[in-house]
């Protein structure tokens, strides 16, 4: 979750509450506070609260639940003779703008605060100004009434922030950290967008401002832009920055927007979501009446009616986290104080036990580690060239050519488990229980999930009887009943020297010493001596 770190004094002054106060109510807020030093605390601000990113949302909320302010903060927006010209810039297509008057930036402080609310932003409702970025100019040093939002070509020239000499955008895009960073959004076709006034270049969005608009400690009024890709998300952005410094005390200027159409920003939007009690109890197993419900939304910051069992709330807009009639619940909830909610008792219906399949590959590892091999695990994907037999699932668009396709047998893991491990001590006795998937017409899909479990020896010296003896005895002891063999020539494994397995006359495995041919596909310098069983088959007998 973000995290925001504040001047713990000026937090203390602006809400006249305590420090354990704060922590407290900030707790409530799912917010959670941390003391960096004597000066300074850091606040981890649940993900949705777009508005306590900033000094003056969370200024606003704690003179909320702690009942010193109820309902919606209002804030009067006086109109301006600036105007923002919005012409068409295809890689980003919206934006807005606004002033702010009076705006207090001294001491550094509050500087500090609002670049780190802007880049607060920027990473979450902007998507690390993919979506949204936002610009933050001295208004006295922008010229003229009249702004522009247009594309421009990359050999225009303008002084960055932070830089002493002109550069080309191209230059900027390219020397700056930046225009490495985040250049490569919005160009196309050589162009960029562009904040200009009169005199030049205010900023190209999404990468830098002018060094000539850059604010200071002195700067008392602002020009704001923010472009992007989602006008909804453009629109709350520029209501969250402006409503969160009226909050601190500034004045919020209106901007004419001409584009497609003409209207004035900021928007500052309101929705209307109604909700009823009855709802909003039964969510939260509570038993309030409708006249508590408005109160604790108006703790909330918003303004809330009752009209019989409906609740009917007007979102301000720096709410903009509150959608349905869910998210009023958790509100109501907050504002009651999750610590006075009672836990339910919960109730049991018996103790669990292991399901069949759980048991009975429990006790087939019993056995198999009772009889001296060792269970290892391995991935589900696997490179194709090492799948030598039978129809398989190829991935397609993998990550790696290494995994490209779903195996089909544990056989080919179980071989490159024991081509990994030839220089460990003979003999090598393993077996891997695990799912494979394999083609079958009559799914849904033409595969079909199968569990199976793959044995294999390798030593200097093995043979089909060295397996199938252990093999023999296991299956056995798991199943109650005798297996048989039935010879068979299978290219995996040498001629003469392989079985099918069979229980109750249904083939449940595949036994047999591997053939040379596959043994150097997979560079393997000894004998090796394979067997898998069907366990699906298996359980269905037992």
């Amino acid at each position: 979750m973000p995290t925001v770190n504040l001047n713990k004094w000026i937090l203390q002054s602006m809400t006249g509450l305590s420090k354990e106060e704060i922590s407290d109510y900030l707790f409530k807020l799912k917010s959670e506070v941390n003391e960096i030093d004597q000066d300074t605390i850091s606040v981890e601000v649940n993900a949705d609260r777009l508005d306590m990113l900033g000094l003056g949302g969370i200024v606003r909320a704690l003179k909320g639940i702690s009942g010193k302010e109820k309902g919606e903060r209002k804030y009067s927006v006086n109109e301006t003779e600036y105007v923002l010209e919005v012409g068409d810039v295809p890689s980003r297509p919206f934006a807005l703008a606004c002033v702010i008057y009076n705006v207090r930036l001294n001491p550094e402080f509050y500087l500090k605060e609002l670049i780190q609310f802007q880049e607060k932003l920027h990473d979450t409702i902007g998507r690390r100004r993919k979506k949204v970025a936002i610009g933050i100019h001295d208004l006295k040093k922008v010229k003229g009434k009249i702004i522009k939002y247009i594309n421009l070509p990359l050999s225009s020239t303008f002084v960055p922030l932070n830089q002493s000499r002109e550069m080309s955008v191209a230059e900027v895009l390219k020397e700056t950290e930046q225009g490495r960073i985040y250049g490569n959004i919005s160009v196309r076709n050589g162009m960029t967008p562009a904040i200009v006034d009169v005199e030049g270049v205010l900023s190209i969005p999404p990468v830098i401002n002018s060094e000539r608009t850059r604010i200071s400690g002195e700067t008392t009024s602002l020009l704001i832009d923010v472009t992007g890709t989602n006008f909804d998300a453009v629109y709350q952005t520029l209501d969250l920055l402006s409503t969160n410094l009226a909050e601190l005390g500034a004045e919020i200027g209106s901007v004419v927007v001409k584009g497609t159409k003409e209207f004035k920003s900021p928007l500052l939007n309101h929705v209307n979501v109604s909700a009823n009690v009855s709802n909003i109890n039964r969510r939260l197993g509570t038993d309030l009446d409708g006249g508590e419900i408005v109160r604790l939304i108006q703790k909330m910051r918003m303004d809330a009616s009752l009209d019989g069992d409906e609740i009917r709330v007007i979102v301000p807009p720096y709410r903009v986290d509150i959608m349905t009639y869910a998210d009023l619940a958790e509100d109501v909830a907050m504002a009651v104080g999750y610590d006075n909610f009672s836990l339910t008792q919960g109730s049991s219906q018996g103790l669990g036990t292991l399901s069949e399949r759980s048991s009975f590959y429990r006790k087939l590892r019993s056995l198999l580690i009772g009889a001296q091999f060792q269970e290892i695990y391995t991935l589900v994907l696997m490179k194709s060239s090492y799948q030598l037999a039978g129809d398989y699932v190829k991935v397609e668009n993998p990550i790696s050519v290494d995994y490209d396709s779903v195996r089909n047998s544990l056989m080919w893991n179980v071989l490159l488990f024991l081509a990994n491990n030839q220089h460990s001590r003979f003999p090598i006795r393993v077996f891997e229980i695990g799912e494979t998937v394999k083609a079958k017409a009559e799914s849904d899909t033409s595969y079909l999930n199968e569990l199976r479990v793959s044995l294999g020896i390798m030593d200097s010296k093995v043979s089909y009887e060295g397996l199938q003896a252990p093999l023999h005895e296991v299956i056995s002891n798991l199943t109650g009943r005798t297996p048989s063999y039935q010879a068979v020539e299978d290219k995996l494994f040498i001629k003469g020297r392989c079985a099918n397995i069979y229980m109750e006359g249904q083939q449940i495995g595949i036994l047999g010493e591997v053939s040379p041919e596959i043994l150097s596909n997979y560079g393997v310098l000894y004998p090796v001596v394979l067997a898998e069983l069907y366990l699906d088959k298996i359980m269905g007998m037992v």
